[in-house]
């Protein structure tokens, strides 16, 4: 069940043109004209990044009386992150995967690879299934969709915290962000 399903964000030179060098700085500060890591400079650019994102596009709050509020990404907003960073994505189905209709058992999962100017800087991995609770009284054909999509979504979400160090800001209870 080998799937790959790439998506091209940002077009940069080709390899040709622009050779990497194996003492180049990091992509990821690069993009942002830094040439050592100033990691304060460089969340400074994100936050900065991050001021400009739309509420309920590029990331929302999920309330929780229980356990305070949080302050997630969305797809859009991982999407946004991408361009500022100048990564393409990949996500590649998961042997894991796994669609019983015998058991309606439905279970997707993917890794999601980031790249700069075509070498790979960085993954994450999403799954999801129709056991999860918003799922489970859903007995449409269209729930393969949903769950292929969502865990796609994840994939790609878990790929940009990661790479990124979005985590820094976003799944932190919004009574601990500092803006």
């Amino acid at each position: 069940m080998e799937q790959s399903i790439s998506y091209q964000l940002y077009s940069s030179p080709s390899q040709t043109q622009n050779p990497q060098q194996p003492d180049q700085i990091v992509p990821l500060l690069q993009t942002n004209g830094l040439t050592t890591v100033d990691t304060q400079a460089y969340f400074q650019q994100y936050q900065n990044l991050i001021s400009q994102f739309q509420g309920n596009i590029d990331c929302r709050i999920i309330p929780s009386k229980k356990s305070g509020d949080t302050f997630v990404l969305t797809k859009a907003g991982a999407e946004k992150i991408c361009r500022f960073f100048g990564l393409n994505y990949s996500l590649f189905l998961q042997p894991s995967t796994l669609l019983d209709f015998t058991n309606n058992i439905f279970y997707y999962a993917y890794e999601c690879q980031l790249s700069y100017q075509g070498k790979n800087v960085g993954n994450g991995f999403g799954n999801c299934n129709n056991r999860e609770s918003k799922y489970a009284k859903t007995y449409s054909p269209d729930i393969l969709n949903t769950l292929d999509k969502m865990a796609q979504k994840r994939a790609l979400i878990s790929a940009v915290l990661f790479t990124t160090g979005g985590s820094r800001f976003f799944g932190q209870k919004v009574a601990d962000l500092n803006y």
